[in-house]
This record gives structure tokens, sequence and C-alpha cells, in this order.
């Protein structure tokens, strides 16, 4: 047992900040209920003496979660390699994005996931959703990366980014990819075992994706039971290639072969139609929105973002600091006059965790499929008994999965639930994450890595240096 003491509860979703109370959760390894919270109440040291102190004091959270992100951009930070000027976006993939996903080798590749996972947990983020692309080592690609998750222990989503833009062999082997990757996630949990990361099927843009790819992915959604994870009209030229040479709205293409569910991530989506918005809404898809990859491409701003049911955060590999792309997107939602708040993206940002539930919600709810999460109202009602109960992803209860952050943060005005959003917009970093826990196993003690941060850095400096020399000979 681990133990939490006197610690405020942080919710995100209604808001609310409770009074000091202790909060224990079961280790992974401690039965059918590993990795959840335990008991919420005053005093449980007596309750539980055994139980090992993972902080005292602060404000503990359920984990935040990155909505779309590319690890394989970890090691372009910084990149000294010479890259030809860009006029618009089309180019500066052609340029820059896909000479580096060329050069990905599978050392680079586990050197690149690993230091982005890190970066990641020292940033409160415990689940990642990754947007996978290296044309030269695609076959095993994704357990490479499922091995950098674990290894790090942060939860997660991945899948292979399927085009055709390196020809028809290499899309049938990206289809391939996303399915044996799928059913070795399946495998695991037939095996009784609770994986930490879950699969969706990946394809990079509507503008590279032909009708025949895109008909095999939609038979990848429909035999493994996945979501589809593509980027759609991030650029307008996407959105108006897709009505020129295929007569439909990207998001009616993908529509159209069956492809759209209620666990799909459309990421970006700034030039889809308000029709497009109401298919996307009428199938709970989700839509990744990722502020500062749209300005930092200068593809524009997503003017019906309040009109998207289910909005979350990501970053386009721009890192994994989600109080950052907060900040960044209520900023750059207020410039252009539009009508949300600050706790209106307090409400994005939570709903990360319902992109992550439906993905894992069986290995805490016995029964449950992937095509019938349960649709559970979030509570900040603290309680002490309830084993059994499933109250979701991204909430402190008992029962809820043990995806933890205790933040380190001293306000100089009251925090209360009708102000955590302004906390969040105006003070609270990524700095303030002390400690970290995913699924009930602490991996980051007192702003202390508990796996070896310092040889995944030193690894990851190197493997830049490679990944920069690989692509200056491309």
């Amino acid at each position: 047992m681990i133990l939490f003491h006197n610690v405020r509860i942080l919710e995100l979703e209604p808001p609310s900040v409770s009074e000091p109370t202790d909060v224990a959760v079961y280790e992974s390894y401690e039965g059918d209920r590993a990795g959840t919270v335990a008991a919420i109440g005053p005093n449980l040291a007596v309750q539980y003496p055994t139980a090992k102190v993972a902080g005292e004091g602060g404000y503990l959270s359920a984990g935040l979660v990155c909505g779309h992100t590319h690890l394989y951009s970890a090691l372009a930070r910084g990149m000294l390699v010479d890259i030809k000027p860009s006029k618009d976006f089309a180019q500066l993939l052609d340029h820059l994005w896909w000479r580096l996903d060329r050069a990905i080798d599978p050392v680079i590749l586990r050197s690149s996931a690993l230091a982005g996972c890190s970066d990641a947990l020292k940033a409160g983020v415990t689940s990642l959703v990754d947007h996978h692309a290296s044309p030269e080592c695609i076959d095993g690609s994704l357990s490479i990366i499922r091995e950098a998750y674990e290894a790090v222990g942060v939860r997660g989503i991945l899948c292979y980014e399927t085009t055709d833009r390196n020809g028809m062999a290499g899309a049938r082997a990206g289809v391939a990819e996303n399915v044996r990757f799928a059913k070795e996630i399946d495998a695991i949990r037939a095996s009784g075992a609770k994986p930490l990361v879950e699969a969706s099927i990946g394809a990079h843009a509507s503008f590279t994706v032909g009708n025949e790819t895109l008909e095999a992915l939609a038979d990848a959604v429909r035999s493994t039971g996945r979501g589809i994870h593509i980027h759609l009209a991030e650029d307008k030229f996407d959105a108006v290639d897709a009505r020129h040479r295929f007569g439909k709205d990207p998001v009616e293409r993908i529509d159209a072969v069956g492809a759209l569910n209620d666990r799909s991530i459309i990421g970006h989506g700034v030039w889809l139609s308000p029709s497009e918005v109401e298919i996307m809404n009428a199938r709970g898809a989700f839509l990744a929105h990722n502020a500062r990859s749209n300005m930092n491409n200068s593809v524009g701003y997503n003017i019906l973002l309040p009109t998207f049911a289910n909005v979350v955060l990501g970053t386009d590999g721009m890192g994994a600091d989600m109080l950052e792309e907060f900040k960044f997107a209520v900023f750059r939602h207020r410039e252009s006059q539009g009508p949300w708040w600050p706790g209106d993206f307090l409400k994005v940002l939570h709903r990360g965790n319902a992109l992550i539930e439906r993905h894992f919600a069986q290995d805490f709810a016995p029964g449950t499929t992937r095509a019938s999460t349960p649709a559970v109202a979030p509570t900040s009602t603290l309680v002490t008994s309830g084993e059994g109960r499933f109250p979701g992803f991204g909430t402190v209860q008992v029962g809820a999965p043990a995806d933890l952050v205790l933040w380190d943060y001293d306000p100089p005005t009251p925090l209360v639930g009708d102000n955590i959003a302004g906390h969040f917009a105006f003070g609270m970093s990524s700095r303030s994450a002390r400690t970290v826990m995913v699924a009930g196993n602490v991996r980051i003690l007192d702003h202390r890595p508990l796996y070896d941060d310092a040889t995944i850095q030193a690894k990851a400096r190197e493997q830049a240096l490679r990944l920069w020399k690989r692509m200056e000979e491309r």
C-alpha cells in the first residue's frame, strides 16, 4: 500500500479542492484492485501502518493526458540540420519532418521514445497518445515504443502513421504494423495482464492516403475493434485536396468507409467544415487540438473549436507539457476573440481522460468492451469504501486508476474549485509536479525519477547526433 498524507485533492471536472486528507493506493501487484485508489479519509496511516508514504502536503490530482503527440520528434529539439526554406506547410513536411522520419532506425527510435516518455512524466503527464512514423523502420516499431513506455512507466495509446507517400508497399506495411500491434495488446490482455499501452489504427493525413489504403485502414479498424488516429485538415491544402481528388470532405472520406467511431482521434481539424463537425460529434470522435503546433506551423486557427463535442489537448510532438499547452490554448483562443474562457479549456484538458477511458475501461470494469465504455458522471464526493466501483479515469476516488500527480504549489491567493482554471492559466506550471504515479507505481518521487533518467538523456543526445547526420544524408 502507498499513502499520500495530508493532501488536498484537486479535481478538474467538476472543479473542486478538498480539505486536507489521506489517500491510500493499492500497488501494482496487490490483487484484482492493483493500481487503483484504495481509500480516502483522515488518519489512514493508522489503518495502513505499513504503507509507504509517497508524499505529504500539496495538491493531489489525476495525471494529465497528452491526446496527440509524435515521440519521434523528441530528438528534434535544437536540431542542427540544413533545412531548406519552406513557403508553406506542405514544403515544411517535405523539407523537415519527412526527412526526419526516414532517418529513424530502431536505436534512434528507442532513445527518442524513452526521452519523450521521461519528459512527459516529469511534467505530470501520465498518459501519452503517440502517432508514430518511421518509413525505414516499420515492422516492430510500435513494440519498441511500447517497451519504452513500460521501462519509464507511462500509460498510452500507440499507432503507426500509414501513408502512401513512400509507395504502396510502405502503405501496406503500415496497415500491417497497426494490426500486428493491436493483436499483441490483445494477447497481453488475454494472458490476464493489464497493459499500460493500447492500440489505435494510424494514418498520416487525407492527402497522403488514397482510397485503397483508406479501405485497408477501415478494415483494420473493424477487425481490431480500435479507432483511427489521423491528421485531418491541419492545413487548408488537405481539405482542398480531399474535395478535388475524392469529391468528399476529409471527415466524410473517413466516415464513408466506416472508419470513424467513438475511439477515433482527429488531429488538428483546423479547416474542417461545420458539417464535418456534426459527423464527428455524431460518431463520438475526438478532436485533438494542438495550439502551439498550429501557431508554429502557421496553419491558421480552428474557429469552430467550441462546436466540437469531444475536444482534447495535444502537443503534436512539441514536448508533453500539458500545463504549457493549456496556457497557449487559452491565450490563442482569447486572441481570436473566441467565446471560451479558461474554465472551458479546463474541461478540455480533463477530457483527455475520457479518451484514455475508452481504451482502458475494460481493465477496471469487467465485462466492458471498447464499444460500450461506461459513461460515468464524475463526482468530487470523498468516499472510503465502494470496492469494485469504477468511477473512471481522471478523478481521485476509490476504485479509480491510480494515475496520480502530487503538485508542489503554494498559491499567493486562495485555490478553490471555482478558480482552478485561473491558477492553471496564470500560476501553476509543470515544475510543480513533485511525485508522479502510474497504475499504482511511483515513477517520480520528490522530483527524482525512479528510473535511470541520466542514462536515457545521455543516450538521447548521442542518438540525436546520429539522427541529424542521417537527415543530412537524405
